[in-house]
């Protein structure tokens, strides 16, 4: 583990990346880059700090995460609640014998982020699916704004009465022969990466 003498790294937590995770916590591997991505994109940078600080350590109470981690206690508490939600982090309370309140102690749970990855993905999946469905049962039912205000359906361009609600310009068919050509490259895409994944 990180001792005192080693440096803080780009968070101001102490240890390095090979230090964080030992290999009997990973069930599903998950490469720590895409680990911190995923969080990065879904929580923030802070919970990258958290991740980084918890690691493949258990129960750490939440003042000193905070102070490892020199973030505020209210900011602390926040993101490990958006971590719990997103069962990435578990926790447990007792009761503190001196001052009578309640602490928490936190665990990071990486094989929980590949699950995430996992669902993440199904769900982005069957919505670009949907979103397939609907352009080609409208395929030529679009219109578009020329300056890139608003897309719209038939029944909604009848609706505005072929105008731009934003603008006021007139607005134009859209042949979606190209977007519906993205969506399904996004969808071969995605199912290629899911299948890397299993």
């Amino acid at each position: 583990m990180a001792t005192a003498s080693q440096p803080f790294n780009d968070w101001g937590c102490l240890g390095s990346e090979q230090e964080l995770f030992t290999k009997d916590t990973i069930t599903m591997a998950l490469p720590m880059k895409k680990a911190r991505e995923i969080i990065r994109n879904l929580i923030g940078d802070e919970a990258v700090r958290i991740m980084d600080f918890l690691g493949s350590k258990k129960n750490m109470s939440e003042f000193s995460i905070a102070e490892h981690c020199k973030l505020d206690m209210q900011t602390i508490r926040h993101l490990l609640y958006r971590m719990n939600g997103l069962n990435i982090a578990s926790y447990i309370r007792k009761k503190d014998r001196e001052k009578g309140w309640y602490i928490s102690y936190w665990t990071f749970n990486l094989s929980k982020v590949g699950e995430l990855l996992s669902k993440m993905q199904r769900e982005q999946l069957a919505k670009l699916r949907e979103r397939l469905e609907r352009e080609e049962d409208g395929q030529g039912n679009f219109f578009i704004c020329p300056k890139g205000c608003v897309r719209v359906d038939f029944d909604q361009a009848v609706e505005l009465t072929y105008h731009c609600p934003e603008c006021g310009s007139l607005l134009t068919q859209q042949d979606n022969v190209k977007t519906i050509e993205n969506i399904r490259d996004r969808i071969k895409e995605l199912q290629k990466g899911i299948k890397v994944a299993s």
